[in-house]
């Protein structure tokens, strides 16, 4: 869609300048004034160096304009760049941090399953009342 707009617009200004070069075939004499040179050159000529010029002009002025748009792109480009590496860094401390708390809940599984089992070769508690309490003297 973009190139057919670029060619409705290009066409009709390469028509122009093709109708405006053959129209104005005239010389045209250019004069620098503290310099003593003459430069002798067709008018049409004169019009499309002088709207190349102010073609190249125009981009170097947008060039320079856009220059703090350019280095508030690369800064960001940066602290994105930074964003992901922490990001990165960081998923890779969670799973680090994941494997100790799986490896400390087996470790704390495996003790209380030992303790577990020397309870269970401990003797029984007697029970409230069928019992008397040992003599102390």
């Amino acid at each position: 869609m973009g190139r057919i707009f670029s060619w409705i617009i290009l066409t009709p200004l390469v028509l122009a300048l093709i109708l405006f070069a053959a129209s104005n075939r005239a010389d045209v004499v250019l004069q620098l004034w503290p310099f003593d040179y003459e430069l002798t050159a067709p008018v049409s000529l004169v019009g499309v160096a002088g709207l190349f010029l102010g073609f190249l002009w125009g981009a170097v002025m947008v060039w320079i304009s856009g220059g703090v748009a350019r280095g508030r792109a690369r800064r960001e480009a940066h602290r994105a760049d930074m964003a992901e590496r922490e990001n990165q860094r960081l998923k890779t401390d969670i799973e680090v941090l994941e494997e100790q708390l799986r490896a400390a809940e087996k470790q704390a599984k495996d003790a209380e399953g030992k303790a577990a089992g020397d309870r269970a070769s401990l003797p029984a508690p007697a029970e409230a009342g069928s019992a008397a309490p040992p003599a102390i003297f």
